[in-house]
């Protein structure tokens, strides 16, 4: 435990004031969720700033540290360090965002009651928390670029949040509404599973 908390403290010292900030995002998240309910009669709009904005921030803290490697000349420093360490990151930083994701989808509970998170939705976020968790280092290991990761996703993230999965005929990872059958709950499963394999994938090669 105690080496648990060094690690994290010695996090916040590396990343300064960027460390604070999935926390600070969390809080604008809950207030989000209440302001959406207390005007919405849609059960989904709270539902969407979990999945739409908290999942997707929660994976940029290993974003963040790993960047590191890519600063000029510093690959063949860290890299073997990083190699040692990375399923340590990848667990601790998961179960640290993981525990506030849940307490946004308690919030989620209560605002709209337990029968709104059906097995298939569950399904669908647990894959998406996984898909998030991963992604961001996977294309930053691609493009070696911490700007122009951030770019990718956080375009695709926001024009998929913002049109509510309407605005391009690209892979859709997002549920907006009740699904209506089984293709709207199959596909954005299916495409989630095809990311987080990539992903792995392209995280292999890098830290192998």
């Amino acid at each position: 435990m105690n080496k648990l908390i060094h690690l994290f403290k010695f996090d916040a010292k590396l990343l300064g004031y960027l460390y604070s900030f999935p926390f600070v995002i969390y809080v604008l998240c809950m207030l989000l969720m209440l302001s959406f309910a207390a005007r919405s009669n849609d059960p989904f709009m709270p539902y969407i700033v979990v999945q739409g904005i908290a999942v997707p921030i929660a994976g940029w803290h290993i974003v963040f540290l790993y960047n590191s490697l890519y600063e000029e000349g510093a690959t063949e420093t860290l890299l073997p360090y990083y190699r040692k360490v990375f399923f340590i990151d990848i667990i601790r930083y998961a179960a640290l965002h993981g525990t506030f994701v849940f307490l946004l989808v308690g919030l989620t509970v209560w605002l709209n009651g337990t029968q709104f998170f059906t097995v298939p939705l569950i399904i669908h976020l647990m894959m998406l928390f996984i898909f998030y968790q991963i992604v961001g280092l996977a294309v930053l290991s691609a493009v070696r670029s911490l700007d122009v990761a951030l770019a990718i996703i956080a375009m695709y993230t926001f024009m998929e949040v913002a049109t509510q999965g309407t605005f391009m005929p690209w892979p859709h990872i997002f549920i907006f509404r009740e699904p209506v059958d089984s293709i709207s709950m199959f596909l954005p499963l299916f495409w989630l599973i095809i990311g987080v394999f990539l992903s792995i994938v392209q995280i292999w090669r890098t830290f192998k």
